[in-house]
């Protein structure tokens, strides 16, 4: 373990260059094969992981309690493009979302919407590409990391699906990370502050809103995750030995405050916390993010409405006392059911009553059935602890 943590602390420094290619063509249309089987990726690269198949029943009325992950890989493209968008066209116009980004429903099949980009989402995509940018040409340098704007403020899509993706990078190759160079598809404040914490040493590129980039070689690890929530087992293993630390004894009990978010507040919360002596109410976007860890990985108890803040159990040690609460329309949401299942917590996922909020969505709900907050019946709370 001492020599993986080096990988985030040695300071090596490499020398890289890129060169600005300006263009008069408004736009460069091209006729793309739309790549969506992983048979593609692992007929050619490696696979790193195989295929796990594990049940988590988590809920009485869940909808599904078997998963099975993807197989994972680490890919890599010579003369190919990337669009922040995301997606990536290679060499022969083959265009990757699928396994490495998945683009939203909206944007494949609303792009008149959204981007403009082509008219029609299907086996092959007309794409009207902006002109190149920049341009890469070192060779084994270059690491592709996509996220979607929507997502890039969000810890779990931040730790799970882009830095994860580091961990593939050890498997595939013993290459410190401080000798790579990581283009991330959109600005993420979140993933500033985590790389400002806990790997300063990692340089990174961000593309600018609607921008191409073309690269000489770029490495693209898959993703870890799919079908929302299914996720590599060794994965959320490897991030809590990186990142967290082993607590002789955990002692905190945390309750999860939502309170400065737009949904999804406990409105008896303070009656809650009033009965549940002896523990401690935390608001995550006023803690720095290994002030974070720390609390998780101190905890022995946790309780959380259901929301991103709940993907800090994977730095938590194994027993830790989950519970999840949430409303009957969100049982298919099982990411953190799943994260709990395979770092060894006893998570319980619990239905509460809703409180509608209106009928207007508003910034920062992805969904309208998100827009509640809940009541709880304490009592109950109590029976589980």
């Amino acid at each position: 373990m001492r020599r993986s943590l080096t990988l985030f602390y040695r300071t090596e420094y490499i020398r890289f260059e890129y060169v600005l290619v300006y263009s008069i063509i408004i736009k460069n249309t091209m006729l793309v094969k739309n790549i969506t089987n992983i048979k593609y990726f692992t007929d050619q690269f490696e696979p790193i992981d195989k295929i796990f198949v594990y049940s988590v029943n988590y809920h009485p009325e869940a909808p599904q309690t078997k998963f099975e992950t993807n197989p994972t890989f680490v890919a890599s493209f010579d003369n190919c493009l990337v669009h922040s968008l995301p997606f990536l066209v290679t060499e022969d116009q083959h265009l990757i979302t699928n396994h490495v980004w998945p683009l939203l429903d909206k944007v494949r099949n609303k792009p008149y919407k959204t981007h403009g980009l082509w008219k029609t989402w299907g086996k092959t995509v007309d794409i009207d590409l902006q002109p190149v940018s920049k341009s890469f040409t070192e060779e084994g340098v270059y690491v592709w990391l996509p996220i979607d704007e929507q997502s890039a403020e969000n810890p779990w899509h931040i730790w799970i699906d882009v830095i994860s993706k580091f961990r593939l990078l050890e498997l595939s190759n013993e290459k410190l990370l401080s000798k790579y160079v990581f283009v991330l598809s959109n600005k993420s404040k979140y993933f500033d502050r985590v790389a400002k914490e806990l790997f300063p040493q990692v340089k990174y590129y961000v593309m600018e809103s609607n921008t191409v980039w073309r690269f000489k070689n770029l490495i693209v690890p898959s993703m870890s995750n799919h079908s929302d929530g299914v996720i590599v087992p060794t994965m959320a293993d490897w991030i809590y030995r990186r990142f967290s630390k082993r607590i002789e004894r955990p002692h905190r009990k945390i309750l999860v405050s939502r309170d400065d978010a737009p949904a999804r507040k406990i409105s008896n919360a303070e009656e809650m916390f009033i009965a549940l002596k002896g523990w401690e109410s935390i608001t995550l976007s006023a803690m720095t993010i290994q002030e974070q860890i720390t609390a998780f990985a101190e905890a022995s108890h946790v309780i959380s409405p259901h929301g991103a803040g709940l993907l800090n159990t994977v730095f938590s040690q194994r027993g830790t006392r989950v519970i999840e609460i949430a409303q009957k329309e969100l049982l298919s949401k099982k990411p953190y059911p799943i994260l709990s299942f395979l770092r060894g917590h006893d998570h319980t996922f619990v239905l509460a009553d809703t409180i509608p909020l209106g009928t207007k969505k508003p910034a920062g709900v992805k969904r309208l059935k998100d827009y509640n907050n809940y009541k709880i019946d304490i009592s109950e709370i109590i029976k589980l602890l």
